[in-house]
This record gives structure tokens, sequence and C-alpha cells, in this order.
């Protein structure tokens, strides 16, 4: 008898703990107090895949690509951008979609029906001498990839960035006096974590991603060492000092991940490095508050602000409203 009461406290005690483990993890965000009453609502966390790269390859750089970092090629008014860099008397670098290669532990894929449309993005390149070398993974400048930032200002003089240093005494006529083009990958919802599945060969390199807050400024999170073989799932957290939240309607305030940067160490060797990346995910919070009154628009812009984590998502028990 005595032996099951220990074991009924121990379980006790576990559950206790637990439960402030919980407690403390998911606290961020309170009730919401609204003209209805407090909104309770539970979180709603999920996994959501943002790129497979079954049909559109990123652009690759190194930063011995001898380019203007302001001004990557393929933005407008640039230069064409190429996928395969001839190689130079310091690097070379490529990138394509390969087929056949993805990893078999993504254990939601159905291998039967989806083998012959499933591919992965592939990346080569290599450095003559050793030292401070770099490459970067970005999505290309496509319409698929292109979102829209309302900034907290307005301002006449407002330039869109790509053209503000080559044109300074023009604006863009598509840009309006709050607002601004950038390329990346949304984020849907309160974003906690982020992971890609990576193939790597045993190159000493290092790999970190670049996220841009609602506020327009960077923020660097580490994936870690590529110094590993065959397919590995590499995650990052994403710290509570981003912001992405306010305290009006609609609360969440979306991160876009903008790109990959991929560094040497001191122990990086002058070997060919060949990466291959699948399945781009992120972990995140996708409630929103509810209200009487939610779901009136005063225009497209207000009713297109209200679903971008809806269009995010693309999930059909989910709609998006379509906004006119």
């Amino acid at each position: 008898m005595k032996i099951k009461k220990i074991a009924l406290v121990t379980s006790i005690i576990s559950f206790l703990a637990t439960l402030a483990v919980i407690g403390i993890g998911f606290a961020e965000k309170k009730s919401e107090k609204t003209s209805n009453g407090s909104d309770l609502s539970q979180k709603e966390y999920r996994a959501v895949t943002l790129e497979t790269w079954d049909e559109t390859a990123w652009e690759v750089f190194t930063d011995k690509d001898n380019i203007n970092y302001t001004t990557y090629p393929g933005t407008p008014g640039g230069e064409k951008y190429n996928p395969d860099l001839p190689a130079t008397a310091q690097a070379f670098r490529q990138v394509k979609l390969v087929a056949g290669g993805y990893p078999r532990d993504v254990k939601y894929l159905d291998y039967k029906t989806d083998k012959a449309n499933l591919k992965v993005l592939g990346v080569k390149f290599q450095f003559t001498y050793p030292g401070n070398n770099e490459v970067t993974i970005r999505p290309p400048r496509e319409d698929k990839y292109k979102i829209k930032r309302t900034r907290d200002f307005i301002s006449e003089n407002f330039l869109d960035r790509n053209e503000a240093k080559a044109t300074p005494d023009k604006r863009d006529p598509k840009a309006t006096a709050n607002s601004i083009d950038i390329y990346g990958l949304e984020f849907p919802g309160y974003t906690k974590a982020v992971s890609v599945w990576v193939c790597g060969r045993g190159n000493d390199y290092d790999m970190e991603g670049w996220l841009e807050d609602y506020k327009g400024d960077t923020h660097i999170i580490k994936f870690g060492s590529l110094n590993f073989v065959g397919w590995r799932p590499m995650s990052a957290t994403v710290p509570d000092t981003i912001p992405q939240s306010r305290q009006v309607y609609p609360a969440t305030r979306t991160v876009v991940f903008k790109q990959f940067k991929i560094r040497s160490n001191p122990k990086s060797t002058g070997d060919p490095v060949i990466l291959f990346f699948d399945e781009l995910r992120v972990l995140t919070d996708t409630f929103e508050i509810h209200f009487d009154g939610a779901d009136l628009d005063f225009d497209k812009d207000d009713c297109d602000n209200k679903n971008r984590i809806e269009k995010a998502l693309k999930d059909p028990f989910r709609p998006a409203k379509e906004c006119k």
C-alpha cells in the first residue's frame, strides 16, 4: 500500500511539474478581452511546409561573385541572374533542381504517387582560398515570392529601396506612400521555430537564416554546422525578441524569411561543397483573436491584411476570404 501511495504521489508531482513547464512555455499570450467577453480560445499550433523546391530553384550567390550586394542580379533594372557562375580564380557556384533525392524520413509523403514530382534544391560551390567565405541562397525575384509590407509611417519622399540609389530623383510609381515590396517566404502566424532538411557531405561550414520583422529590421537565426553526411533536419528557434504581434487587430505581425547564409569557419577546407535542401517548415501559432465585427472590411487592403495567415496556410478547412 505504501508503495502504491508513493507511486501515486510521484505521478502527481510529475504531472504538476509538466503543467508548470507548459505554463511557462505558453505564457506569452493570454486571453484577450473583447466586447463579447474574454476570448479564451486555445492556441492553434501547426507545422506548416512553406517550400519543397519541387518547382522553383532559388538563387545562389557567393561573396566572390564580383557583384554589388545592394543590387543583386535579378532585381528590377539589374542584370539577368545566371544560376551557373563560371569558375573564376576565387570561386564558382551552381544551383539546380534534382529529382529523386528526397529525404525518406519525411513520413507524410506518398512515394508511390508523388515520386515522379518530388525534387530537391541542389547547390554546389567551391572557394580557392580559405578565410571568410560566404554563400547566399534566396528566393528568386518572382511574383510568387513578392510580399507587400506596410510601414508605420507615411512620406511623400518614400522611395522603393531597390531603386533609391540608382534613381534618387524618381519615386517608384508602383509603390504607395507607406508600402514596399520585399521578396521571401511569409511565415503564417506567430512563429516559434524553423526547420529545413539538408543533405550534407561532411563539409565544415555553418548555416544561418535571415528574417525580417514587420518593422523592417533583420534578425539572424543559427541552424548550426553542416559537417555531417546524409539527410538531417536542421532547426532554429525564433526568439521572442523578434516582434511578431501588436496590441491592435489583427494582432499577429508576420515575419518574412529572406535567405540562407552559409559561412566558412577555420576548419573549412578548399574541397567542393555539395548540399541538397528540402522541406522548409515552420512551427507556428496561427490563432488570431475573434470578435463581433472582425469580418467588416473597410477596403480590399484591409481584407487582405486580415487574411494573411489564411492565405499562407492554403488550408481547405480554413480557406482565406475572397477580398474584393
